[in-house]
């Protein structure tokens, strides 16, 4: 599982990230905790502060060692841009457009400053980087919104460290937010950009490949490993038919999960699965007793049998295979009716509450099912 660090020596080396993973694999933490490393890495302290052993004993500034690796975390005026595309995301949002100006003294048109834009400006000061975190690339028209900024976005495009043009930059044309003249512009070397789309996304289109290979990409799985350690319990429990302590229900959870992930990816594929963040986005309860787990775990499946539902739909027969519905103890079943001289396959659904969502686990997580 990648973690920041790993980002990070991307972006020193491509400036351009994508995180690409199935909902609930930990994108946006990712992203938070890479954010808050580029802009914590180099540490000043308040005054100047004996350390035993340094190599300067009484150093200006605290240096890690990831500062060492990666050079560009070593600059010391970094700031962070965020935003996340939509459908009405435009080339003006990101980078520079005619837009009108209401209210006040100075109605009319004024030239609009877009977050591209103001981080590349942030940029190119003396000993400054930006960070340009973009979710849900995907969900926006990406192509349409970067322009011909496209090729512009490459490393090896880029201005000099010092601002000059280099024989490989690659300028685009803007419109001045300045003057409202014609500019040609390129991205400074110190701009980097981290995005996250998310693939399961069936009310999308997919990104372009040409655009797709100016990023360099990071695959974020679902991590059961993680789960496990969430909750405290160990690789392989036994999972009695009746659950006697909150252990057995949240692994019988993650198993279920897994197993279902399992089908969705022959089913549909690998990026339609759920990732592990599905359960800790829902409020664990303060009291860890068996009760609770059940409650909390009623939640879980919400969101697990709304996924399912939503990637097969109308096909009864697959969610029923999905969720193991076949399985003697599993509360659903699945009934065969007639219409119009034609046998239908129906998904009888239970209420789900504390009372039958072990039941709902242990038979989804069936690993011979």
């Amino acid at each position: 599982m990648a973690d920041k660090f790993d980002v990070l020596a991307k972006l020193q080396i491509r400036n351009n990230v994508l995180l690409i993973g199935a909902p609930g694999t930990g994108k946006s933490r990712l992203m938070n905790e890479v954010a808050e490393e580029f802009l914590t890495a180099r540490q000043q302290v308040d005054a100047p502060a004996h350390i035993p052993g340094a190599a300067i004993p009484i150093p200006a500034e605290v240096e890690t060692p990831i500062m060492r690796r990666l050079p560009f975390l070593q600059l010391t005026n970094k700031q962070v841009f965020r935003t996340t595309f939509h459908q009405n995301t435009k080339y003006r949002d990101l980078l520079t457009g005619i837009i009108p100006q209401i209210g006040g003294t100075n109605e009319g048109y004024c030239v609009s400053q877009g977050i591209l834009y103001r981080a590349n400006e942030f940029a190119k000061r003396p000993d400054s980087a930006s960070l340009v975190i973009i979710d849900e690339i995907n969900r926006g028209p990406a192509v349409e919104a970067f322009g011909g900024s496209i090729a512009a976005l490459e490393p090896d495009k880029r201005l000099a460290e010092d601002g000059s043009v280099l024989p490989t930059t690659q300028s685009f044309e803007i419109i001045s937010p300045i003057d409202g003249t014609a500019l040609d512009y390129a991205f400074s070397p110190r701009l980097y950009i981290l995005a996250a789309m998310n693939q399961a996304d069936v009310s999308v289109a997919p990104l372009d490949v040409a655009f797709l290979r100016r990023w360099a990409s990071i695959s974020l799985e679902p991590d059961y490993d993680t789960l496990r350690a969430y909750f405290g319990i160990g690789a392989n429990i036994p999972l009695p038919e009746i659950p006697t302590n909150p252990s057995e229900v949240y692994f019988a959870a993650i198993q279920a999960l897994q197993r279902i992930n399992d089908k969705i990816s022959v089913g549909r594929g690998e990026e339609y699965r759920l990732g592990h963040g599905i359960f800790m986005s829902i409020r664990r309860p303060q009291i860890d007793d068996l009760a609770s787990a059940l409650d909390f775990c009623v939640q879980v499946w919400d969101t697990i049998i709304t996924h399912v539902e939503e990637l097969f739909f109308g096909n009864a027969l697959s969610i029923g295979y999905v969720i193991n519905a076949s399985d003697p103890r599993s509360p659903y079943s699945i009934e065969e009716a007639n219409f119009a001289e034609d046998i239908r396959a129906i998904l009888r659904k239970p209420t789900v509450s504390a009372t039958n969502i072990y039941s709902v686990l242990i038979s989804a997580g069936e690993r011979n099912a």
